[in-house]
This record gives C-alpha cells, structure tokens and sequence, in this order.
C-alpha cells in the first residue's frame, strides 16, 4: 500500500500518496486541512520505509535567486545534509540551502544519451552538479563546466566532483551573464535546467555555442502555449543573425494543473 492508502486506514483522508526522497531525506508536501496530522503523517513515512531517517514538510514555496523553500522537520531525526545516489553517482548536499529535484534523473540520462564524444558541455544553472557529473560518468565528453551562483551549492559541487573521481569537470561560481562571455563559440552543447526564469539568459546560451551547437532549453507552461516558446527561441537567435533548427520537444514533468515543465532541444546554425 501506498502513503495514501496506509493513511486512509487510520482515518486520514485527502493525504499526498508520494514525496520526494533525497538520500535518507523524504520532503513532503502536506495539505492546510491536514496540519494538525503532520506528525502522524510523517511517522508513516518512517514506518513504510525504513530507508528514511528525516521526514521534512514544505513550508513555503519557493523564492529568491537561488530557489529555496522552508522545510520544517515532522519526523525522524533531525538533519538537512544528506547523500543522493543516482545513476550510479553520488551527490552530497543541503536540502535547505540548495535546490535538487529527485524527480529529473530519466531527464538527466536522456540529455545524457545525446552527448557525443569529445563534446565540450556547459551548464548554466548547475546546481550541486547533477547534469555536469552524470554527464560526465555517462559519456566521453571532452570537458563539462557548471556555473552556480548560490555559493553553497558550489561547495557541494566541488565536493561531488571529488566523491565521483572525476577529472573533466568544474564549477566556476557567479552570474551566468558575466561567466558566460568567456565561453563564446566555445561550446558543443549548453544546459540551461531553469524553468521558471531561463528564457532570460537564451541568448548567452546561444553565444556559447560553436556552429551547429545544441541547447536544452527548460520552461514552465501549458501544453497549449508551446509554440510561444518556439518562436521565443527563433526570435532570441535572430536577433544573433542565426537560425534554429527544433530537434525535440520534451515534456518533462507535472508543474501545475494542466501546466507542465517542457524542454526544447534545438540546434543553431
């Protein structure tokens, strides 16, 4: 039986039937009406899987430049720092200082499976490291830097860089519009895992680029509204004097009712 299910037999109706897990971390999201069971709730979680040790609720969206939300502990032990294992790589980070969405791994082996060999890989956005570092386990990619601009997330980047072994990655801390200039024409593929504002930096993604070059583009919206999106990344490579050329267009995941978050995959010439 599912989260749900176990809850609706001790007469908690209207319960989320899943949650994030990152590492030994579930991270929930609770209904307002079922406040006042959020500690049953959450000991529920530890009951049905014994490989969780803290149980967090959300208790505010997420804000700011670097994309938190508060969490507030309803069981378990007390701890923010864990390890996640994906892919067969290891990433070790704060849920509360640093954004990680668990639910993005099959899109991480996708773009993954598309990058040949001797590619040189830029991501924008890059987190604690999971596109760069799987990227970097998976393919025979020349080279892969991440740019990070919250400061804790980079520390644990460096770290992840180290506790996978590798050696054609790095992260270079700041504002991708000032990081990106030293990478123009440089770049075979860009990563831009930004949904909610990255439309804004198209244009250094598409500056990075060599001839022919690929960006994976991310964006929040509804299905009926793709081709906004479309003509949004013709018009950002025109104003460059180039053309584009839509390879993919992914749906990624649910983001809201009827809303989901897309990429584009698309060349420039």
């Amino acid at each position: 039986m599912n989260l749900k299910q176990v809850l609706e037999k001790k007469g908690i109706k209207g319960a989320p039937k899943s949650f994030d897990q990152i590492g030994d971390i579930a991270i929930i999201e609770i209904p307002d009406k079922l406040k006042n069971y959020e500690k049953i709730i959450g000991q529920t979680i530890l009951d049905l899987h014994k490989n969780i040790r803290t149980v967090l609720k959300k208790a505010s969206p997420r804000t700011g430049r670097y994309r938190l939300r508060k969490l507030k502990l309803i069981a378990g032990v007390n701890k923010s720092i864990t390890e996640h294992k994906e892919s067969g790589c290891r990433f070790l980070l704060n849920v509360r200082t640093c954004y990680f969405s668990p639910r993005e791994g099959t899109e991480r082996i996708r773009v993954a499976e598309k990058v040949g060999k001797g590619e040189h890989i830029m991501v924008f956005f890059a987190g604690v490291g999971p596109f760069p570092i799987i990227i970097s386990k998976k393919t025979k990619a020349s080279d892969v830097v991440g740019i990070e601009l919250n400061p804790a997330c980079v520390r644990y980047f460096r770290r992840n860089i180290v506790l996978n072994k590798l050696t054609n990655v790095r992260v270079i801390q700041g504002d991708v519009q000032k990081v990106a200039k030293e990478f123009y024409g440089s770049c075979d593929r860009v990563l831009m895992p930004l949904p909610e504002t990255g439309y804004k930096y198209l244009v250094y993604a598409i500056r990075c680029l060599k001839p022919e070059g690929v960006v994976h583009f991310y964006f929040i919206s509804p299905e009926n509204e793709i081709n906004k999106w479309k003509k949004l990344v013709r018009r950002e490579a025109s104003k460059l004097k180039m053309k584009t050329k839509i390879k993919e267009i992914k749906k990624v995941l649910p983001y809201g009712p009827r809303i989901y978050k897309w990429c584009i995959d698309f060349i420039v010439s």
